[in-house]
């Protein structure tokens, strides 16, 4: 493997039955790396994850309250449910109806919109995401829908990481070391694919790092993992944005490694089937023939890697 670091990593969790027990053993752990260097973990500071929690707590407090716009994301969207704004009030200030509250039904948001036009056939799946946010038409990662990592990124990313990747969920202040920040290209995009994909499916640990990341190898198929890291790809330096514009058109700066696994090559990759088989070994619930780790299910708007059709963009 030629991340000795990672597969040193990953045989100490498996080979070795090594058992961290809580995430306080590797708490002080704040260094990471990138490009096989060791760096400073991008986190924010205990004050900015702090008024992030406070913003979101805010926002929950104004959405049941029938306030509309966001105070922890972009305006003018109402970030806690995931529901875009659609409101006929004034959008320059910003000072829209949430469509709830005691003013319920005066502002119709995306959620009424979907439910009266509902996307025909499997865009259905995506069209709670794709209504609102951004839709990309090429990709980072070759055999990867961004479009659908997105979803998954909305259903069990945000609460650590964030709506826009900063590292300012509501939990995020909750966690030592904190969340990595997901837009900080310095870092991000001297990251492999590999590196990417074993810390999402196997967890932090499975990266000698802290397991308040845990492993998604059980809730999410390859297929989606992969689709998430390519959605990653596409906000590496996105700033916050100022604007819906800004919001929808996200312009990063991550560049395809040359030489490195991605989606379609995945399966030939000597690399990526051992640390597969090692992640696959510690995953609870694995075993014999019944339960094959990275496994391809039909259904919804689920693709396989040959049959997603973005070009990759270079």
């Amino acid at each position: 493997m030629k991340n000795d670091k990672l597969r040193i990593g990953l045989i100490a969790m498996t080979s070795l039955g090594f058992m961290w027990g809580s995430s306080s053993v590797l708490a002080a752990e704040k260094r990471c790396t990138a490009g096989g260097v060791k760096v400073e973990c991008p986190t924010l500071t205990e004050k900015e994850a702090e008024a992030a929690a406070d913003a979101f707590g805010k926002e929950a407090a104004d959405f049941s309250a029938g306030k509309g716009g966001s105070t922890y994301g972009v305006a003018p969207f109402d970030y806690l449910t995931g529901v875009g704004k659609r409101a006929n009030s004034d959008t320059k200030t910003f000072k829209t109806d949430s469509g709830y509250g005691s003013n319920a039904g005066s502002a119709k948001t995306e959620l009424w919109d979907r439910v009266k036009n509902p996307a025909q056939g499997a865009a259905v799946y995506d069209q709670w995401t794709n209504n609102w946010s951004p839709k990309f038409g090429e990709t980072l990662v070759a055999g990867a829908d961004p479009n659908q990592g997105k979803t998954y990124y909305y259903s069990y990313c945000i609460a650590c990481h964030g709506w826009m990747m900063h590292g300012d969920g509501p939990s995020a202040a909750e966690l030592n070391p904190r969340p990595r920040t997901l837009t900080r290209g310095d870092y991000m995009n001297k990251k492999t694919n590999l590196e990417l994909f074993t810390v999402i499916k196997g967890g932090g640990e499975a990266v000698s790092l802290s397991s308040s990341m845990p492993n998604w190898g059980n809730v999410l198929h390859d297929q989606d993992i992969w689709n998430i890291i390519a959605f990653i790809r596409t906000m590496q330096d996105v700033k916050p944005p100022k604007s819906i514009e800004e919001y929808l058109n996200p312009k990063s700066t991550f560049k395809p490694i040359k030489g490195d696994v991605d989606a379609l090559n995945a399966a030939a990759n000597k690399d990526f089937k051992e640390a597969q088989e090692l992640i696959e070994s510690d995953i609870a619930g694995r075993g014999g023939d019944i339960l094959v780790g990275g496994g391809f299910v039909e259904g919804g708007n689920r693709q396989k890697a040959s049959d997603v059709t973005l070009k990759v963009k270079h």
